[in-house]
């Protein structure tokens, strides 16, 4: 089996290439899906109760995932502190998680892990693939989200610039037109690693 890691840009378009290897045959793992369950583990409650209070929390005593955003993303020490208490729990679930995939028939299986690199996680891919869009087009695309201008830029200021995403990629997919043409460069790299037999 082999697995891809899958990066970008905010509003780059990750989401909608996941979508089509997963229409492909893919299996699927999506890192910001485990962090969201993890927020929920009792003692990463415990410990971002003892750090920030009741400000980042909601009335039903789970962590309010937009308020610790708003913390975390304007404090780089606050970031830090978040990355280091969930991301060895996020990488652990992420191993295994693949693992019962590897156990199954499926030939390809797909990370979708926008901190990829920022996190030390190339060890759990073979293959690291960026999608590349225009900073106008994913600026649309983030406003569609009720994003604002400052909270992208906090976002995208805690992440590795684009470019230097882009050189650490294997491949890249350009995503600056329309979804079909998105579409078949997905193709063409699924039957490039389902039927391209690995190197020795």
């Amino acid at each position: 089996m082999k697995t891809l890691g899958i990066i970008g840009g905010i509003g780059s378009g990750k989401s909608t290439a996941a979508e089509f290897f997963r229409q492909l045959g893919a299996a699927i793992i999506k890192a910001d899906d485990i962090g969201h369950q993890v927020l929920r583990f009792p003692k990463i409650k415990e410990s971002a109760q003892q750090r920030w209070g009741d400000s980042v929390f909601s009335t039903d005593g789970e962590i309010d995932r937009r308020k610790l955003a708003a913390v975390v993303f304007a404090d780089e020490n606050e970031l830090a502190f978040l990355k280091n208490l969930t991301h060895p729990l996020i990488a652990e679930e992420v191993l295994q998680q693949r693992k019962k995939i590897e156990h199954s028939s499926v030939q390809l299986c797909l990370l979708d892990a926008p901190l990829l690199i920022e996190s030390g996680w190339e060890y759990l891919v073979d293959v690291i693939i960026f999608v590349s869009a225009p900073v106008e087009v994913r600026w649309e695309r983030i406003k569609s989200r009720g994003w604002s201008e400052t909270e992208w830029k906090q976002r995208e200021s805690a992440q590795l610039p684009v470019e230097k995403k882009s050189r650490r990629a294997d491949v890249v997919l350009d995503n600056s037109g329309d979804v079909e043409h998105l579409r078949s460069q997905v193709e063409t790299l699924v039957r490039k690693f389902v039927y391209t037999p690995a190197r020795q």
